[in-house]
């Protein structure tokens, strides 16, 4: 697992930024469907004082406990949709990330709206994005048949909407719905003509076209005047297998550059800025919801090295970090992955305000994974999907309010999203032995376990229960007679909630912070000071659970900001905290852990007892292994940090007027073994993925 920049390459790199998905669906719901929802949330949030706590739903009692404030919410939201023709109440205790309308769940758990819509003569697409014009912008798209088919008159004009893309993306990738587009802007004019150029030269197959789009109005008695205009390319992501193989007719990457009237109003102020063809639709946010930005889209291909090619010969996009084979592994699968990606724009390189960088989108990253066993997720989704996009990354300000919202917006209206588990071992646990070495008679440390077990503060694998009290652990421990050993062993007991992370971050956060990241199944990673929030949904696009889909990453980079020795503000890397190199494996893991979990479910619920057994025996093979695999991630992490530092600082003494050659000589040596470090550190890693992937062979 390292980083690694690829040489120069011949094509220029364009100014390029994150644009637009596009996703085919089954079907939408019809337009009154969506408002009246928008409608309720947004009585909903009206209700009541603010309360930040349970994700800013301002209709909450904050004096109440959280359960009694679920139980209110629920209450609430039942008496609002009551009043509507189209809004029901759902139980949340049988939500299931099946058969869900992905709109739906962006307006509730997300609390975006349909801010666009276009209804041609065979499909029909709605625009749904946050509240800041600059972030997400999602277009979904259905294919109008029987009844719904040919009520807009004229024949489609847009090939964006065009009928015969959904039913080549189906054929392709097996009927299933997906993330079919992926759109990047180029701001550069003439840029659009050079990337065909291109196209033409290395990748002509991949080549589907190019349109332009114009506004012409009638000023001031003169007829036809450009206001403005959009140029749309679209090319076909993959090939097959390699550069020589068949092109893949599924995915398409779209590229557009945008003038005047097109581009004057970025978003869903503006949507045919967004797509020709798109009508504004009248949306008011509730308030409550947190803007989301783009921050990378991930692929599953067969061969990503003519991906990479790909990208490279037509963008001049350059790796940007590997993630060796054998590295990422949970039992016997195994996958490989790359990031690529461009530069950034001028504004993202020099910028030294967090809420800029948090805005910009012109720093592209799109990570590539192939699977190199014939097991696991990304096989999985290769082999009953087809090649495509698996995630979308999207980054917010505040990561642990933006879930604590959506976990209790699902909880109160049986709707939105859920998350992929994440075992409790995760965060922290605790070893007697170890974390309480300090109390000196082994047989108080036994007891000690026993009485905690006893009263169910802690499991026999170790966790402790999130909601536990001081009261509750002196109460249950009150045999101790020494009070301040008392004292120091009840901070030990509720610390190991969150021990694992605590370890990584220190202070930087307090331990309500520490408990809502628990709580709500957040990942942690930290490099160089850059702490990075991961969280991962269960699939969405999905008609069974049992189906591989796409799904949605949330995250937050908070960026270490630093002063240069001049006293000037130091740039905030593009980035900063990395792809959670720690969290690349986890989510890795949790993947198979849900797919195991429900699995148990199923088993339970079918009477097969055998069944559920060996699938609770994998849940257990991957926690070990993910709890092993953690402190080895952690070094390699270092590793990583240290190694780049050591070649930065080396990089400044070669552009100093005066040189230093023994001082350069110790850096090289100094970043030379933090190389090695990764290296024994991936070694490592690639053991222990060999010793868990036998035990998962011997058990299955």
């Amino acid at each position: 697992m390292e980083t690694e920049t690829s040489a120069p390459v011949d094509a220029q790199e364009f100014g390029c930024e994150f644009h637009h998905v596009q996703m085919y669906v089954d079907s939408l719901q019809p337009m009154e469907v969506y408002k009246d929802m928008e409608s309720v949330l947004n009585k909903l949030a009206g209700k009541g004082s603010y309360d930040p706590f349970s994700g800013g739903m301002r209709f909450l009692d904050p004096e109440n406990a959280l359960p009694e404030r679920i139980e209110q919410g629920k209450e609430v939201f039942k008496t609002l949709c009551a009043k509507t023709q189209t809004c029901t109440a759902l139980d949340a205790d049988k939500f299931s990330p099946a058969n869900q309308d992905v709109v739906e769940q962006l307006i509730v758990g997300l609390g975006w709206r349909v801010t666009a819509e276009y209804v041609g003569s065979e499909t029909r697409s709605v625009l749904v994005t946050s509240q800041d014009a600059r972030g997400v912008k999602i277009v979904v798209t259905q294919l109008l048949e029987g009844e719904s088919a040919g009520k807009a008159q004229g024949p489609e004009t847009y090939r964006h909407f065009a009928s015969d893309n959904l039913r080549r993306f189906a054929k392709t990738n097996n009927g299933f719905q997906g993330i079919a587009v992926l759109a990047f802007e180029l701001p550069e004019a003439g840029s659009i003509e050079k990337v065909r150029q291109r196209y033409e030269e290395k990748h002509p197959g991949l080549l589907i076209g190019v349109d332009r789009y114009e506004d012409r109005r009638s000023i001031n008695g003169a007829e036809g005047v450009l206001m403005g205009s959009m140029e749309i390319l679209e090319a076909f992501a993959y090939y097959e297998g390699n550069k020589n193989s068949p092109v893949d007719h599924g995915t398409v990457l779209r590229l557009v550059h945008r003038e005047g009237s097109f581009a004057s109003k970025p978003g869903f102020g503006n949507p045919q800025g967004v797509l020709p063809g798109l009508e504004d639709v009248y949306a008011r946010f509730d308030g409550t919801s947190i803007p989301a930005y783009s921050d990378h889209w991930v692929s599953n291909v067969r061969d990503r090295h003519s991906f990479l090619a790909t990208l490279e010969d037509v963008l001049g996009f350059t790796t940007k970090v590997d993630f060796n084979a054998g590295v990422v592994a949970a039992g016997r699968a195994q996958i490989e992955s790359t990031v690529t990606g461009n530069n950034g724009g001028g504004s993202i390189k020099n910028a030294c305000d967090s809420k800029e960088v948090l805005r910009d989108q012109s720093q592209v990253y799109l990570p590539i994974n192939n699977a190199l066993t014939e097991v696991g997720h990304v096989h999985g989704f290769l082999e009953q999907v087809g090649q495509g996009v698996q995630h979308l990354a999207s980054r917010v300000k505040d990561l642990v309010r933006f879930i604590e919202r959506v976990n209790n917006y699902r909880k109160i209206t049986g709707r939105g999203l859920s998350f992929l588990n994440i075992p409790a071992s995760y965060y922290g646990m605790l070893d007697v032995e170890s974390d309480l070495d300090f109390v000196e008679e082994a047989t108080v440390r036994a007891r000690i376990a026993e009485a905690l077990q006893a009263a169910g503060i802690l499991s026999v694998a170790g966790i402790v229960r999130l909601d536990v009290t001081d009261e509750q652990v002196l109460q249950t421990l009150s045999f101790i007679d020494d009070v301040p050993l008392l004292n120091r062993v009840c901070g030990v007991v509720k610390k190991a909630r969150y021990s694992n992370i605590y370890k990584l971050l220190r202070d930087h956060f307090s331990e309500e912070t520490y408990l809502q990241i628990v709580r709500n199944k957040i990942l942690v990673d930290i490099q160089a000071g850059d702490v990075l929030f991961q969280i991962f949904t269960c699939n969405v696009l999905q008609r069974d659970t049992s189906d591989e889909a796409p799904f949605f990453e949330f995250i937050q980079r908070v960026c270490s900001e630093k002063c240069l020795p001049d006293g000037t503000c130091a740039p905030i890397k593009p980035g900063c905290g990395g792809f959670g190199i720690r969290n690349f494996l986890s989510l890795f893991l949790s993947i198979e852990v849900s797919k195991a979990m429900l699995e148990v479910e199923a088993g339970v619920q079918a009477g097969d007892m055998a069944r559920a057994e060996k699938a609770r025996q994998r849940v257990d093979i991957f926690t070990k292994q993910l709890n092993e695999s953690n402190p080895i991630l952690t070094a390699i992490s270092d590793a990583m940090t240290a190694e780049a530092e050591a070649l930065e600082a080396l990089e400044a003494l070669g552009q100093a007027e005066s040189k230093d050659a023994d001082a350069a000589a110790k850096l090289r040596e100094l970043a030379d073994k933090h190389a090695q470090d990764k290296l024994n550190g991936n070694k490592q890693l690639q053991d222990l993925s060999k010793h868990y992937a036998e035990l998962m062979e011997s058990l299955e």
